[in-house]
Formats: C-alpha cells, structure tokens, sequence
C-alpha cells in the first residue's frame, strides 16, 4: 500500500504514529471521496493490534518504519531523522494551504514546525487523554502548558467523546472542536443481520483491542463460575494484541475463542452475528476510561445487542439513560455473575435492554457521524 508520486499537490496529509483507528481511516476517505487529494502517512512501529481497513483506502498510504514501539530512548534519537523526512515529503507534495491531519502529539509538533512560516491549516486528532492530563502535578503542568502551546496553531481539534472537551479541552483550547463520536461507517454495516442462536451457548463478545486485561479476566472468572452452575456461556475474544495470559487463565477451552486481529469492514459483521451480549467493562479507575465512549457503545445500538459497561463511567451514564444494558464495576467479579445470570432469564434486565434498543434508531448516530465528518474537513 505504499505509494508515491511526483508532483502529487495534496490538499490533505494524514500523520499516524502506529495502526490508524477507523475515525482516522473515515476521514481520509471521505477527503479523498470529497475531491480533496489526500495521503496517509503510517509511521509504522511495529503493533498488531489494528489491521488498517483496505476497504476503506482510495488515498495513497507512504509508510516510514520507525525503531520503537513506546516512549524509549530509542524513540527520542529517531526523532530528528524523522521529521526530516516527514518535512521533506510534506514541504514537496503538500498544497501552500493544504490541510495536516495528526494523531499524536509529537506528530503535532512536527507539523508546528513544519508550518513554521507556511499557510498550512492543523487539525488534531484526539484518541484518548493521559493520565498526566487529568491530574494537577507539577509535570502534569508542565506537559498541559506544553500542550497548550501546540495547540495555540491548530485550527480544528477534534474529540471522540463530549467529556474529553467538557472535562479537559476547554480549558486549553480556544480554536473549534468537532466531536467526531467513535460511530461506525453506515455503509460498513448495510444489511447486518442476526444469526439464530443454536441454544446452546448464551455468547458474549469482546470485540476490539485486547486491553484492560483485569477485566477481562473478571470475565472469564464469571464464566467459569456460571459454568461450575451448569449455565454455559461462550465469549469470543477478537482483536490484536498479546492473549497468552488470559488463555492461561482459561480451564473451561470450549468456553473460550481467540480469534485475534481483523479487518473492520470485512469481519465485524460476522464477529456480531452470533452474539447476545457486548462486553465493554474497562478500568473504571482509569481517568480516561471515565470519560471516554467507546465503540462498543454505537455498536450496541447498530446491532440490538445490549451491553455491559463499567460503572463510575460517562459511557455508564449513556447506556443507562437509554436503557439498553447494565454495569458493574471492574473487578467485581461476583456482581458480574449475577448480571450474567440474570441475563439468560427472560423479562430480567437483558430482555428491557433488547427493548430498548429496537426503541433506538441508529441512523441519527450515523447522520450525526457523517455530518461530523464533514465539518472536520470542510471550513
């Protein structure tokens, strides 16, 4: 997928430190579908916990691999070589008001300085907030203040959850926020449909990067506790990133599928076909996970599958509001069986929540999404 040419003059350069998510991929299409030439440039480190969506690349893709994965050391003596290189390629192909696009912060610096003295526009992209960002220490200060000044450039910030700006951005940022929900592509999921459950298994998925492994771990204690109860219950794990420790806690293997990374587009359909239950428990002690909104949240409401998220969070709030499934605390193992439990019971909080969601009509997340799209993009 990498590709280069001569004289491209680019209205839009996408910079990706790692795997883009699927709001990064949606942008970049829809620019490029626009009539806006547009480029994606991965630094490439190494994950696999994100497969990028080829279904939803028309733009070309130049990719840099980089010697780091994290914050090391390895990471900081690399850096002069690649801003280099990334200016060399944005000075050259990018239009004299053309659009960066950034999704980390020290691709934002690069493209502060690159500006330096252009009519480029900066827009920046937020996945998730540090903790240091929601805490009042001295290099918390330090990092906000720091924060503050590459935002001052930036024309247009955009936030996947409302609270990001609420709680936060607010505070530092005077230019114009877009919040760009973490909702799916409409055309992705035309004409998903629900398999017939076999009866056998009530099945319960995780269905995206494996992380927050103490609850997911709290997932499978409650299963193999329901199951010594004679309820079976199925989970199936889907998305990249290390399973080893969670398979070592499995005794009960029929219980229990990995299927590892996928390609958005052509697989998460099939992923949901077979569900009864979303399984969204992150660490509720995480500040971020607080306040984030996952896609598991808009996934719930495409598909009529109710869901389970973590209580103390904003995404708790939303999901009880609507009534379209339950929480518990990460953790908290016991208070997990019992929601299960109760969930293969008919007119428990399982049956409301499917109500609930057939109540819900999700093409005003869709419209809502693509009209978001658009003013990420357009003046």
């Amino acid at each position: 997928m990498t590709t280069s040419s001569q004289n491209p003059a680019w209205d839009f350069i996408f910079l990706i430190s790692g795997k883009p998510l699927p709001a990064m991929l949606d942008l970049a299409y829809f620019a490029q579908n626009s009539g806006l030439k547009s480029v994606m440039i991965v630094l490439e480190r190494g994950w696999d916990d994100l497969t990028i969506d080829e279904a939803l690349v028309n733009y070309e893709i130049i990719t840099i691999n980089v010697p780091y994965k994290t914050v090391d050391l390895g990471r900081l003596l690399s850096l002069p070589q690649i801003y280099r290189r990334l200016k060399r390629i944005i000075v050259n192909g990018l239009k004299p008001e053309g659009t960066i696009v950034t999704g980390a912060y020290d691709l934002l610096l690069f493209a502060r300085l690159i500006a330096l003295g252009r009519k480029y526009k900066l827009t920046h992209q937020v996945r998730d907030l540090h903790a240091l960002q929601l805490s009042n220490s001295l290099k918390a200060r330090f990092f906000i203040g720091v924060e503050k000044l590459l935002l001052r450039r930036v024309d247009r910030l955009l936030v996947s959850s409302p609270e990001f700006f609420n709680q936060y951005y607010k505070r530092i940022f005077q230019g114009k926020m877009v919040l760009l929900e973490n909702t799916p592509s409409r055309i992705t999921w035309a004409d998903f449909k629900r398999e017939k459950s076999n009866g056998r298994y009530f099945t319960i998925g995780f269905i995206g990067i494996i992380r927050y492994r103490d609850s997911l771990k709290q997932l499978i204690s409650a299963v193999h506790i329901l199951a010594a109860e004679g309820i079976r219950i199925k989970v199936v794990f889907a998305g990249g990133g290390n399973v080893d420790d969670l398979i070592s806690e499995v005794t009960e293997k029929e219980l229990f599928e990995f299927q590892g990374a996928y390609e958005y587009s052509k697989d998460i359909k099939r992923l949901y076909a077979n569900l009864d239950l979303i399984y969204s428990v992150y660490d509720s002690m995480d500040l971020n996970c607080r306040i984030a909104m996952p896609n598991k949240f808009y996934e719930a409401i495409i598909t009529k599958i109710p869901i389970v998220v973590a209580k103390r969070t904003f995404v708790e709030k939303e999901v009880l509001r609507l009534g379209i499934g339950t929480s518990v605390l990460s953790g908290d193992v016991d208070g997990l069986v019992d929601l299960l439990r109760r969930a293969v019971r008919a007119g428990d909080w399982y049956t409301q929540a499917v109500e609930q969601l057939h109540a819900c009509d999700a093409s005003l997340y869709f419209d809502a999404y693509e009209n978001a799209l658009k003013e990420s993009i357009f003046p």
